[in-house]
């Protein structure tokens, strides 16, 4: 493997580790999505109808950005399986240039 694979290489990785990254990033936010939309408010009236009118509208922007991290995680599984395709390619393609002098 020259110095050019190596750096290919390690570029990769470093994209791999971001993909990771943003993959906990967004199970972070759904954690919080999910906590939002759990947890009562104490400050909000039960009883009053404009806290059962913003309750509806808290549920419907939850779900959507639910909906939208969900659709984001299949994106960046999508773009990880890529990588991992490229990854192996390129080491596949290291290992066939030592063999052949």
């Amino acid at each position: 493997m020259d110095t050019h694979d190596t750096v290919i290489t390690r570029e990769l990785h470093v994209i791999r580790a971001h993909l990771l990254h943003y993959s906990s990033l967004l199970e972070d936010f759904r954690k919080s999505i999910d906590f939002i939309l759990e947890t009562p408010n104490p400050v909000m009236d039960p009883s009053s109808p404009e806290t059962a009118r913003e309750r509806r509208i808290l549920e419907r922007e939850g779900k959507n950005l639910l909906s939208e991290v969900e659709r984001l995680q299949a994106s960046r599984s999508s773009q990880d399986m890529r990588l991992r395709n490229v990854i192996n390619l390129v080491s596949w393609f290291s290992c066939r240039c030592r063999m052949d002098p």
